[in-house]
């Protein structure tokens, strides 16, 4: 299953509105709510040590707000910084796959989020900002793509409809095809996940932050409504705060406090080549394909939307993917296949994100979602304010644990 057709049916089992439909104003009232009982209180007292578990993108921006805050901070990784769903992301910077206005919201913050960090790291962060074009070649998806720019377009999102020629001045190597229908969203772009990952812990590290990898957490020392700290494979940690933030892990590592954490996942083929001459400034999607190209020169495609799910052996199926994509851009057919990745994406079971305390605890925090890539720098921020300042976030409250109890 595609990334849209995942967003999709899960946002319908929370009454949204699937993606291309009619959004306004009902489809708003939608998404999860949680009241504030169903959130703990934070702490007062500001932590002086904040253990962050996991070195994906939501670990990496996290450990490096809290850094720059001024805080001791210490990042966990099981196995190696990026290891997990980061690694494998498109990492398409978006919010017009979001049909469900808070979600779309916070999402758009991300994007802003991924600009400052820019403007703060000095320009070393891997980032596109060529914007996404999407084109269609058969009546229904025409009218669909153009109904979701409708709505996006009227929530002030900035996109527009466009022609062949227009299409060829922003691709003058495509080879597109019949096109029914074709759109460009400016203000989107795409980011080289590892890269930021490595960038964002330098950055940390730079700052004071330690971080440990190879290392599992097997416990968590705790009592009735507090942690205080971690039992490790490399010994126990003292803590006067932890954030979970482990993608799929995240599961195991809240049963340990004994809260269950509801997520599920989905996986995603996507080939990557060997570094090209750049010649791909902008995110494709195209009939039956996405591609896209690193700064680093490396094109990354898909079967769908970030990855098409695993039919036949990953190198046959990247194959074909990037045979596909050469249909588009001719200059593929001579590309070399570098890797195949089959990333397991993090899906919560209702389709948005997780983020707050867990469980009843008061310094037991927990981020995980989808499109992780794009929220990163504003989850980051957000969680640095909650645990460092004890205060709760408006922006955060359809997405709190409580509402799954």
């Amino acid at each position: 299953m595609n990334r849209r057709k995942a967003l999709g049916l899960l946002a319908a089992a929370t009454g949204a509105a699937a993606t291309g439909a009619a959004v306004g104003d009902a489809a708003s009232k939608n998404t999860p709510t949680t009241t504030s009982a169903q959130q703990p209180p934070h702490d007062h007292a500001r932590p002086e040590h904040v253990v962050v578990i996991g070195a994906g993108i939501l670990g990496a921006s996290i450990g490096y707000h809290l850094a720059k805050r001024g805080t001791k901070v210490t990042i966990l990784e099981k196995t190696r910084p990026s290891s997990g769903a980061t690694g494998d992301s498109f990492a398409y910077l978006n919010a017009s796959t979001k049909p469900v206005r808070p979600y779309y919201d916070l999402n758009l913050a991300g994007i802003s989020g991924w600009r400052r960090l820019q403007l703060e790291l000095n320009g070393t962060l891997p980032l596109k900002w060529g914007g996404a074009v999407y084109w269609r070649d058969e009546a229904q998806a025409a009218s669909q793509l153009l109904s979701g720019l409708h709505d996006y377009e009227g929530w002030g999102y900035s996109g527009y409809q466009i022609d062949g020629t227009e299409l060829h001045r922003l691709l003058p190597d495509a080879t597109p095809g019949h096109i029914e229908a074709a759109v460009f969203y400016d203000q989107e772009g795409t980011v080289d996940p590892v890269g930021a990952v490595n960038v964002l812990l330098a950055r940390a590290k730079s700052l004071g932050a330690e971080i440990e990898h190879p290392v599992e957490v097997t416990g968590i020392d705790a009592t009735t409504d507090r942690v205080r700290g971690l039992k490790t494979t490399h010994g126990s940690i003292q803590a006067d705060a932890v954030i979970i933030a482990a993608g799929l892990g995240s599961q195991s590592l809240a049963n340990l406090a004994g809260v269950k954490l509801p997520l599920t996942q989905s996986a995603g083929v996507l080939v990557h080549t060997t570094p090209q001459t750049e010649f791909l400034n902008r995110v494709i999607f195209a009939p039956g394909n996405t591609i896209k190209q690193n700064p680093d020169g490396r094109i990354v495609s898909g079967g769908g939307h970030e990855g098409s799910s695993l039919t036949s052996t990953a190198q046959e199926q990247g194959e074909q993917i990037l045979k596909d994509a050469s249909r588009y851009f001719p200059q593929l057919k001579s590309s070399r296949i570098e890797h195949v990745s089959v990333g397991q994406r993090v899906l919560p079971t209702d389709g948005f994100p997780i983020v707050g305390l867990l469980g009843g605890y008061r310094n037991l925090y927990v981020a995980a979602t989808h499109s992780g890539v794009t929220l990163a720098p504003i989850i980051g921020q957000y969680a640095s304010q909650e645990v460092l300042d004890g205060v709760l976030l408006d922006p955060l409250t359809p997405y709190r644990p409580g509402r799954f109890t």
